[in-house]
């Protein structure tokens, strides 16, 4: 709204909605709050809705117009977001360290104390993100004991002072976060849309989280984390990935035991998964951003068309052209 807000209330105002990682006071609201904001802090839109008692739906779209550091309190939650397009975000977590998110990659986190979030030179920068937030009171419906272990494990991210993870890049909750920032309802028909799609973000969450317990028990802790840092070490360099005896090195693990705890995580090889990565990024710019196949192949690291197609082909089903041809139409 470009009018009616201070400085200090717009700042209040985006730790409630909880954009994308920034965690927040939860509104009580029930109502559909959908504002278009035009401030000195950023301009976009906000949106924020109370799905059901202690389950928020959450999106922004924003572009920050100062470099001013904004800094929030934010009372015990659980927070999962998915920053949609922009910059890498570095957010400084009081007493605990920065924390980056990058673009497609699912954050999750919570804590279970009263915590200080800062947030500081983003000017010039846009930021579209959409997740949810879960108050501690959300889970008082299934008891004490709680049988879905994926439900178990995202509950105990509110029993520490203080947990943060990237989970795996899921096509599904990336399409779930765009629906929840781009969905054409209003009224009583959004207020369903949004609880039926971000139910289903909690559920996707939730057997992400399972499966990664599955992983832990079948490989170990210790070498799940090196799978996980493997892969970060990946999705920050897909055009230009290390060869795999460098990334042993790195992360000190022997080639054999992480090419056989690499597939077992991720059901590919490493190779595999650099290819996937690289073709899923290929899509968002063929239908985001209306890059032809060339430009998108290009920048993923293809060496030529040809490869790019037929790559994208076997991956999908189609060619990259069915993608742009579908977006425009």
């Amino acid at each position: 709204m470009s009018e009616g807000f201070k400085v200090s209330e717009l700042i209040q105002l985006a730790a409630q909605h909880a954009l994308g990682v920034k965690v927040s006071t939860v509104p009580s609201s029930s109502t559909v709050q959908s504002r278009t904001l035009d401030t000195t802090v950023f301009s976009g839109k906000l949106l924020t809705h109370e799905v059901q008692p202690g389950l928020i739906a959450t999106a922004g779209d924003v572009t920050y117009l100062t470099n001013d550091q904004v800094q929030s309190d934010s009372e015990p939650a659980i927070m999962c977001g998915v920053l949609l397009e922009g910059e890498p975000e570095t957010m400084e977590v009081l007493g605990y360290g920065p924390i980056t998110r990058h673009a497609h990659q699912p954050s999750l986190f919570g804590y279970s104390v009263p915590t200080v979030f800062q947030l500081s030179d983003m000017n010039g920068r846009r930021s579209r993100s959409a997740g949810f937030v879960i108050k501690p009171d959300f889970f008082s419906r299934f008891g004490d004991s709680m049988n879905s272990d994926g439900l178990a494990a995202l509950r105990e991210f509110n029993a520490v002072r203080f947990r943060y993870e990237v989970l795996p890049r899921s096509p599904v909750l990336l399409d779930l976060a765009r629906r929840n920032l781009d969905h054409p309802y209003d009224d009583q028909l959004g207020s369903l849309y949004l609880e039926s799609n971000t139910l289903s973000f909690v559920i996707e969450t939730a057997q992400l989280l399972a499966r990664e317990r599955r992983m832990i028990a079948a490989i170990g802790k210790r070498h799940y984390d090196k799978v996980m840092e493997v892969r970060d070490i990946l999705d920050a360099s897909l055009v230009a990935p290390p060869k795999i005896l460098e990334l042993t090195k790195r992360v000190g693990v022997n080639l054999t035991t992480l090419q056989a705890n690499f597939k077992t995580v991720f059901g590919t090889t490493i190779f595999g998964y650099v290819r996937a990565q690289r073709l899923q990024t290929a899509r968002v710019l063929l239908r985001e951003y209306h890059v032809t196949a060339a430009e998108a192949g290009y920048r993923v690291g293809f060496v030529s068309p040809s490869a790019f197609t037929a790559a994208y082909r076997r991956h999908f089903g189609y060619p990259p052209g069915q993608d742009t041809t579908r977006e425009r139409s």
